[in-house]
């Protein structure tokens, strides 16, 4: 994070962004192509995930060999669960639940996705940084989440959606359940060490969700700093959500006076 590769990487998700949002401006195609496109995007991004990730492992005594993807390629991060909901809107008829899903995914795929560029856990996870411009993993993760950008865009003025207060409360609360979830999720996908039935020691855990530890790398010790880092990011969700769908809001009253 912060190298000068890192920062290549944000300079080129950057003019990509900017490229695509000034061609859509340009020849706006209908909200459904756009979706498909992105649906090739995301296809091609879990195929090159899946492929780039994927190790042959070992069983106990060795006879087997098993292709094992690591648990913290899941899809279950908030950006990968943006695929599922692509697919959704893409092809529901259901007009309010369509609006509702889109709703969502705005703030969703922008703040998510910016928050993934700014800082890519996949330095730390998968590659290392000298693999930033060879490894297919760097070209999946940034196009992907440029692309989640894009989409949060588009969706916020392709007329969509009638934007109202009530769609940030549910995505306050969708997120809040999604985030509470995912410590179960966190907890049946780790690895724990018992001796006589009692637990030593964990050795491996994913972070769906960042509700296990932070992004930042700043240590959790003790259980009361673990919940004084959950209302710290409960607060700062609350405040950038509130802050993203501000202006799409008022945008949406100005047209109705």
């Amino acid at each position: 994070m912060f190298s000068w590769q890192h920062f290549v990487w944000l300079a080129i998700s950057c003019a990509l962004i900017a490229g695509a949002l000034v061609l859509y401006r340009r020849k706006r195609p209908s909200f459904n192509k756009v979706l498909n496109y992105c649906l090739v995007i995301c296809f091609l991004s879990e195929f090159t995930k899946v492929f780039s990730t994927i190790e042959m492992v070992p069983s106990a005594d060795g006879s087997i060999i098993y292709p094992y993807i690591p648990m913290n390629h899941l899809p279950f991060h908030l950006c990968s669960i943006q695929i599922l909901m692509i697919l959704f809107v893409r092809f529901t008829k259901n007009k309010g639940m369509k609006e509702n899903f889109l709703a969502f995914m705005y703030p969703g795929c922008v703040l998510g996705a910016l928050s993934a560029l700014a800082m890519p856990s996949i330095f730390s996870t998968s590659i290392t940084v000298d693999q930033a411009f060879t490894h297919p993993m760097a070209y999946q993760f940034f196009i992907y989440h440029s692309m989640l950008i894009i989409l949060g865009f588009i969706i916020a003025f392709s007329g969509e959606v009638e934007w109202t207060w009530k769609h940030w409360r549910n995505c306050l609360i969708i997120i809040a359940a999604m985030g509470f979830v995912s410590l179960y999720v966190n907890s049946m996908l780790a690895q724990p060490t018992y001796l006589n039935g009692t637990l030593q020691h964990i050795d491996f855990w994913p972070n769906f969700f960042f509700t296990y530890q932070n992004p930042l790398g700043i240590k959790l010790t003790q259980l009361w700093q673990w919940h004084v880092y959950l209302l710290i990011l409960a607060a700062v969700v609350t405040v950038l959500t509130f802050f993203c769908y501000l202006p799409v809001i008022r945008s949406a009253k100005k047209k109705k006076a």
